[in-house]
């Protein structure tokens, strides 16, 4: 098993406390999990408490072993309970907080409580923001880990065609693709920051249930087998000349690939062919101007232009109410990552940044087709890092 190397985590918490000093926060208590393993190498409950200046300390609720076979940091201490925080930094020199910057963004209140019980002469101020800035930029190591990613999605995706059979229920089709991508190694799940946002690591949906939305913040979701988990594969079978959403997200030491295709038995409608090139067209047409410097709400607004010109603009990220309001979004460690490329984003494309590309048409009753690729930006224009060929797969009936 591999562990992030302790060159890439003095990199990250470098300009964590870059951030820091800039802000005029004297430390950071990182505590979500998603944080403590960018941050700490490892993810076992604890607190990671990075002062402004001077090296962080891992303390470890639980569990403490597997804290120091996961975490090429030195300063691991078992922490019995969140009442031995203030002794166990006085012990490294670090007594004074005036400012602590925490997550608010995830942090519960019982636990911003009872640091603020912990530690009554500090304030505290949200660094949520920051942190999701520092994490949108990524490394070369964090590169790696997603071209080794797409190398698995690209080999499972070659051996969905085969599985492809009338009469298959969806489930069994994801079942099968799951199948695939747990032998090949992947972590089995994905993690999304959003409140009340949950997703498996796979939808697959066929015909109108890729037309059918759900609480997700995304114009796809499923039917899912229960309204206790209402996404994703359901009992629908899959028939011929219908489109078939099969939309993964390969996994590398936790980076994700975002990525979908669609396929059919049989060809497909001549106006669901024609909206799935049109899907390639405004694709290739935002990774043209996707460079560094761009505006990602300019080239959402560029992607909904599009779309309206074809006349396909009600079915364009969604329909009616349902139609979502971006057309890409980062991805890391997390599936909801910085930056968005929808309405009234902030952000412009930065040298490092990953993120993923998904234009997308919904025609109720009929289905979804699209897909989405992922890019890297670079001075040059997007790296692509899906090798997945854009081609609407078509089996023989």
């Amino acid at each position: 098993m591999r562990i992030t190397p302790l060159s890439e985590l003095h990199e990250r918490v470098n300009r964590l406390q870059a951030r820091l000093q800039a802000e005029n926060l004297d430390a950071a208590f990182i505590l979500e999990n998603t944080d403590l393993f960018y941050f700490a190498g490892s993810m076992q409950q604890g607190i990671f408490a990075v002062p402004a200046q001077g090296e962080p300390v891992y303390l470890v609720r639980r569990n403490y072993r597997r804290a120091r076979e996961e975490s090429a940091w030195t300063e691991i201490l078992p922490m019995g309970g969140f009442q031995e925080l203030p002794a166990a930094l006085a012990a490294h020199g670090h007594t004074e907080f005036k400012m602590v910057g925490l997550e608010w963004d995830v942090l519960p209140v019982n636990i911003y409580r009872r640091l603020r019980k912990l530690f009554p002469a500090a304030d505290f101020a949200d660094i949520s923001m920051l942190l999701r800035e520092i994490r949108m930029l990524k490394s070369a190591y964090e590169l790696d880990c997603f071209r080794r990613a797409g190398a698995l999605a690209l080999a499972v995706n070659r051996q969905i065609p085969v599985l492809l059979q009338s009469g298959k229920p969806e489930l069994f089709l994801s079942a099968e693709i799951e199948n695939l991508y747990r032998r090949a190694g992947h972590q089995g799940l994905l993690r999304m920051r959003a409140f009340n946002a949950e997703m498996y690591f796979g939808h697959v949906y066929a015909g109108e249930n890729g037309a059918l939305h759900t609480f997700l913040d995304s114009c796809t979701g499923g039917s899912g087998v229960t309204t206790a988990c209402p996404q994703g594969a359901g009992w629908k079978t899959l028939v011929p000349h219908e489109p078939i959403g099969v939309d993964y997200a390969a996994t590398c030491e936790g980076y994700t690939l975002d990525h979908t295709r669609v396929f059919s038995i049989g060809p497909l409608p001549p106006e669901l062919q024609g909206a799935y090139a049109a899907a390639v067209e405004i694709q290739d047409e935002i990774i043209k101007k996707a460079l560094p410097g761009a505006s990602c709400a300019e080239l959402y607004a560029l992607a909904v232009a599009m779309a309206a010109e074809i006349g396909l603009g009600e079915n364009f990220m969604g329909y009616g109410r349902e139609q979502v309001k971006f057309i890409g979004h980062g991805i890391g460690l997390e599936i909801d990552e910085l930056p968005v490329l929808g309405q009234g984003s902030p952000f412009t494309l930065t040298e490092g940044m990953v993120f993923a590309l998904e234009p997308k048409f919904i025609f109720p009753g009929k289905g979804m087709v699209g897909l989405e690729n992922a890019w890297h930006v670079t001075a040059g224009g997007p790296e692509r890092l899906s090798p997945i060929p854009d081609d609407l797969v078509i089996v023989p009936l």
